[in-house]
């Protein structure tokens, strides 16, 4: 309304011009909420072409003395015309432009992120073929990542989205990472130093952002995927280097800790905080024999925790009292993912 006046007053147009413009307005804002395709927004630009002309030629009839040309006056109906089809121009020419706009600015829209979502991405349909375990991995962070960012008005969303990519760069190496393992089948980790399986664990990493740069994803994504581990501490190689260092003086050089650590960096939105903290409780509650709903809450409060000290949410604007939110809409989502199925007694056969 505030933009219509402004622009009615400055070009001194009349009253008319104003409900015009209004009702056009009216007619895009009530409509944004609900556009997730780009089809959408040429529809929206038919919408707003209808009601520009239904309102303008209206108007026009009213301020008219006489209606001598009848109710379809030739000069009303081509004005009306013309406002409608730059009402439909604009519908074409956003949803034209939305890519790049994005790019310029780097921002992403919903249309962008549903887009994405679409399981027969390419990068998608790769990393399902060449590390199933990790897709699979990455839709639980998914599920329980998008409902912890809605707890706290986040962008679910953008989580969600982010989240499906999130490790795209284990597909390069899959069979060095516990997902994508045959149960039983030994490790390949058992015959590197865990300084070299190190830098294959935080590769991972490099290797996501620059699969995400050749398949033009937007640049908020790959944010996600640089900061999903910040600088946190790849724990297991980093213990395994320190006793090999208490056993010989010559490997004590190999256990620093800065060398263990993911590059970064740290978080830096709410949702990035949100899928970090979901990458890690489901990845650990995997690893739960027998994952009862008290286990499962320990298990995300001493993650949640570690983190925290660790430091990993100074960069991000997540509160504390946002992080107990999201602490208890993880425990609550893997419960439900977890929980026991009753165990129905066998039918007797007559």
């Amino acid at each position: 309304m505030s933009l219509s006046l402004v622009i009615c007053l400055s070009t001194g147009a009349a009253l008319g011009h104003f409900v015009v413009l209004m009702s056009v307005s009216a007619v895009a804002v009530t409509s944004l909420g609900n556009v997730s395709s780009r089809s959408t927004l040429i529809k929206l630009g038919f919408g707003m072409g209808l009601t520009y002309f239904l309102v303008y030629w209206g108007i026009n009839l009213i301020n008219s003395q006489e209606l001598s040309n009848g109710f379809f006056d030739q000069q009303i109906v081509w004005e009306s015309l013309q406002g409608a089809g730059w009402c439909l121009a604009a519908g074409y020419l956003v949803a034209g432009s939305l890519p790049f706009i994005e790019s310029l600015f780097g921002v992403v829209t919903d249309i962008s992120l549903l887009e994405m979502s679409n399981v027969s991405h390419p990068l998608l349909q790769e990393l399902v073929r060449r590390a199933p375990g990790t897709y699979n991995h990455s839709i639980s962070v998914a599920t329980i990542g998008e409902a912890a960012a809605d707890k706290i008005g986040a962008n679910g969303l953008l989580v969600r989205v982010a989240a499906y990519y999130h490790d795209i760069g284990k597909m390069l190496k899959p069979q060095y990472f516990i997902e994508n393992m045959a149960q039983g089948s030994g490790s390949l980790h058992d015959n590197l130093a865990p300084a070299m399986s190190t830098l294959i664990i935080i590769g991972h990493v490099k290797d996501g952002v620059d699969l995400a740069r050749q398949h033009n994803l937007p640049q908020p994504i790959i944010d996600f995927i640089e900061q999903h581990h910040g600088t946190t501490l790849v724990e297991y190689f980093f213990r395994e280097a320190e006793k090999q260092a208490d056993l010989s003086p010559d490997h004590k050089t190999d256990a620093e800790e800065s060398s263990f650590r993911y590059p970064g960096p740290k978080p830096q939105t709410r949702e990035a905080g949100v899928m970090m903290l979901s990458d890690a409780v489901e990845s650990a509650s995997r690893t739960l024999s027998d994952p009862t709903p008290k286990r499962i809450k320990s298990l995300v409060h001493s993650l949640v925790m570690k983190r925290l000290l660790d430091g990993q949410f100074n960069e991000c604007s997540l509160t504390l009292s946002e992080i107990n939110v999201v602490e208890e809409s993880l425990v609550k989502s893997l419960i439900g993912i977890y929980h026991g199925r009753i165990k129905y007694p066998e039918e007797r056969s007559a």
